[in-house]
């Protein structure tokens, strides 16, 4: 894939100016094992090459097809793509990584299957196993490595529906800290932990239990399900941080919802995904 960039307001070193445009210095690393995959005003240049002001770069982020990964003939809602990105709308039961325990059907496995000779994956927001709903996969590194400075920004709004476990009396914002601890898949709420923040209102109240719009304004490994846990208010059907529910297979939680500017293109980007028969049939729809 090519990717084109105007030099405006530099003078100076070719790599310098890669990486404020997005370019990781890892990128960079892979740009220079192969001429040709960088050019300036047309010629083959290397990252130590002097660009100034009206130069045009254009850079090849080649990547290796990864043929490595086992397909698999399942199918997965593409609500969009092109030749950047795509969004997915991930059903609950599917894993994202082909780990040892999920090895050959999870996402990577139906979208090598899905991308053939040209499949490279780069997952952006990851969601749990039993977590249906929007999810972003870029096609390269590069596009990956922008989508991940949004994240560090929050300039991707995330917005989730869950059903909670309890009445809650006020829509809220939870902070607490959330630690990995070693060896174990449960996150806990600890001083030690990164700062974590999930801004939640109520959406319907129904048989002891309470469907809430979240935004998370950080992105923790299990965030929803540990803050909502931690205040007392599991997610139905959460078996690590609740406990199981004869009423869902899983835990009650979706992701409805991604808005952000296009990571190449700058246009304004809005996804949105309806709730799923199990997270409904909770509240009687």
């Amino acid at each position: 894939m090519k990717y084109i960039f105007d030099v405006k307001n530099f003078d100076g070193e070719l790599a310098v100016f890669l990486l404020q445009s997005g370019i990781s210095s890892r990128q960079i690393t892979r740009l220079r094992k192969e001429p040709g995959l960088i050019r300036c005003n047309g010629k083959t240049v290397f990252s130590n090459a002097k660009v100034k002001d009206g130069d045009v770069i254009e850079i090849d982020v080649h990547e290796k097809a990864d043929v490595s990964v086992p397909v698999c003939d399942k199918k997965v809602d593409i609500v969009y793509q092109d030749e950047h990105f795509c969004v997915i709308d991930k059903p609950a039961g599917m894993a994202v990584i082909a780990t040892k325990r999920y090895y050959g059907a999870s996402l990577q496995n139906v979208l090598a299957n899905e991308w053939g000779d040209k499949f490279v994956f780069h997952p952006v927001n990851r969601l749990d196993k039993d977590t249906s709903g929007l999810m972003i996969v870029a096609k390269n590194s590069y596009v990956h490595n922008l989508f991940d400075k949004m994240l560090a920004q929050n300039n991707i709004k995330k917005s989730y529906v869950a059903v909670v476990d309890g009445i809650l009396q006020n829509d809220g914002t939870i902070d607490a800290p959330i630690l990995d601890v070693a060896g174990q898949i449960k996150r806990v709420v600890d001083d030690k932990g990164k700062t974590a923040f999930t801004q939640y209102k109520i959406k319907k109240v129904f048989d002891k239990k309470t469907l809430v719009d979240i935004n998370l304004l950080t992105g923790r490994t299990h965030q929803i399900r540990v803050h909502f846990s931690h205040i007392g208010f599991p997610l139905v059907g959460d078996e690590i941080y609740g406990e199981k529910s004869e009423l869902i297979s899983r835990h009650a939680l979706h992701a409805v919802r991604l808005q952000f500017v296009h990571p190449v293109t700058n246009e304004n980007m809005v996804f949105s995904s309806p709730l799923p028969d199990d997270i409904k049939q909770l509240f009687g729809e």
